[in-house]
This record gives structure tokens, C-alpha cells and sequence, in this order.
């Protein structure tokens, strides 16, 4: 069945990681939408410790291994791989559907313990899988990014459990450019759009592209930015673009899959047509 195109004429920039737009950028495409890819972050692996190296070595001493986004998939699964399979006693432990559905991607296993409804560290911890009485003397490996949350590890080492972080990646802000930024303004001033919006998943992408744009020269970019509507996933994330000086419409998704932000986008496109 063709695809409904009602995202006719709106211009939506797309500010995931290079590897993680594709998705929704195609989604947007498909129901009529221009899609201007613009990442805020960039990802880079990071060289394993010689004492993480070793953990890997051992796994028969774990009991757990924990991914704390699709990028931990990524790059723990590689690291894993290089020893020989994944042992079939580790119960593997994911946070949200992309991190699950890549995980299946890379080890054709689905997690053993995944949330529901939300995926945040939160909505994990409330697993009964990941109970006190479940987990006390257990040993955790978890994949994550450099400077993540604290919550999850210390809630689970709350609960009596060992906790082993190996960091796999980390989150830079890129270098752009003012010819990247003057050439980026006048593809997205150029088309022909009633409106456009911008997505952004994370409070440090946010920040990213604040910072970006305000160190341009191009200071009618900057300005022209902050009047760009917004469709973030978080109520703090909302404040924190009020306080950056946003002054148009900042809608929440739902969630912070791609068809969350989708159905976000597609609603408040309706408003406007």
C-alpha cells in the first residue's frame, strides 16, 4: 500500500549519529518529507584496558552483561566476538528496542531482560529479573559509553551485585566548519518548505548544536536557529532549549524510538496544515 505522504513541504533535520539517522531519516522520506542530516555527535570507539581485555577472557565468571545503548551493542559485541562466541550462561541485558534489535542483529540472541514500556535505566531496574534476591553476589559487565549515568551500577550494586564497567565508546561534538554551516543554511533556507522542525534525542546533542552554530560567524544562521521549531524526548530536555533561547513550538515524543519521534513529528504537522 503506498505510503501516505503528509509530511509534504516540511523539512525535518535529522541530528542523530551518522549511523543511527538512517533509519528515521527514510521513515521521514517515505510519507513525503525533506530530511536534512545534520549529526551533533560524533562516535568514536575507544581501545580497551589491558584489565578489561582480561575481564573478557574470563567470562565464565559473569553472570550478566549489559548494554546500555545501541552503540554499546555496537562496539561490545565486538570486543566479545573477538574471544569466540558468547557464552550461553551470560544473560544478556538491554535498555531499549534499538539496542535489542541490534543485539539480535549481531548474536541472533534477544536480550534476556529488556523493559517494556520505557527504556531508561529506571523502567530496567524495575525488571523482576534484576530484583535483590535475583541478582545479590552476581557478576555484571556493562558496555557503555565514556561518562554515562551512575544509576543503573550503583542501584545494582545496592541490590549486592558486582559491577565491571568496560567503556566501549565515546561522544564527541564535531567539528563544523563556518563553510559547512553557510552551505547547511542556504540547502535548508533554499527548499521549498512551509515549515521546518528539528529533532534531537539527547540533551548533550541539544547542547552541540547550540554551541555549533553560536561560535559561526554566520550569526543570521544562529538566530534563525533558535526560531526553529523542536521535537525533543524529555521534559528537561524542553526546558533546557527554553533556557538556550528556543522561542518556537517544543514538542515531546513519546519515547525515543524512531517511530515515537515520527508520530511526534507527523501530529504536530497536522496542527500546522
Amino acid at each position: 500500500m503506498q505510503q501516505e505522504k503528509n509530511l509534504n513541504n516540511l523539512q525535518v533535520w535529522v541530528t542523530r549519529p551518522v549511523n543511527q539517522a538512517k533509519a528515521l531519516s527514510k521513515m521521514i522520506i517515505d510519507h513525503g518529507g525533506q530530511v536534512i542530516q545534520f549529526p551533533v555527535i560524533t562516535i568514536q570507539a575507544i581501545a580497551l584496558t589491558t584489565n578489561n581485555s582480561d575481564l573478557l577472557k574470563q567470562l565464565e565468571n559473569i553472570d550478566y552483561i549489559v548494554f546500555i545503548s545501541p552503540n554499546a551493542v555496537t562496539y561490545g559485541v565486538t570486543e566479545l566476538l573477538k574471544y569466540g562466541e558468547i557464552p550461553a550462561h551470560l544473560k544478556l541485558v538491554t535498555i531499549g528496542q534499538a539496542s535489542a534489535q541490534k543485539l539480535q542483529q549481531m548474536t541472533g540472541r534477544i536480550p534476556d531482560i529488556t523493559p517494556i514500556d520505557h527504556y531508561n535505566s529506571e523502567a530496567l531496574l524495575a525488571h523482576k529479573g534484576l530484583s535483590h534476591n535475583t541478582i545479590k553476589n552476581k557478576e555484571f559487565i556493562i558496555f557503555r559509553g565514556r561518562g554515562g549515568r551512575e544509576l543503573l551500577a550503583d542501584t545494582l550494586k545496592e541490590r549486592a551485585a558486582v559491577i565491571h564497567y568496560i567503556e566501549v565508546y565515546q561522544r564527541l561534538k564535531p567539528i563544523v566548519s563556518d563553510d559547512e554551516i553557510n552551505s547547511l543554511w542556504q540547502e535548508s533556507s533554499g527548499k521549498k518548505t512551509i515549515s521546518r522542525i528539528i529533532s534531537l534525542s539527547s540533551n548533550e546533542g541539544l547542547n552541540n548544536l547550540v554551541e555549533i552554530f553560536a561560535s559561526s560567524s554566520n550569526k543570521y544562521a544562529y538566530k534563525q536557529l533558535l526560531l526553529s521549531p523542536l521535537i525533543v524526548v524529555t521534559e528537561k530536555m524542553r526546558l533546557n532549549a527554553q533556557n538556550l533561547g528556543f522561542k518556537s513550538d517544543i514538542i515531546i515524543a513519546e519515547k525515543s524510538s524512531n517511530d515515537a519521534f515520527l508520530k511526534g513529528i507527523l501530529k504536530w504537522q497536522a496542527t500546522k496544515t
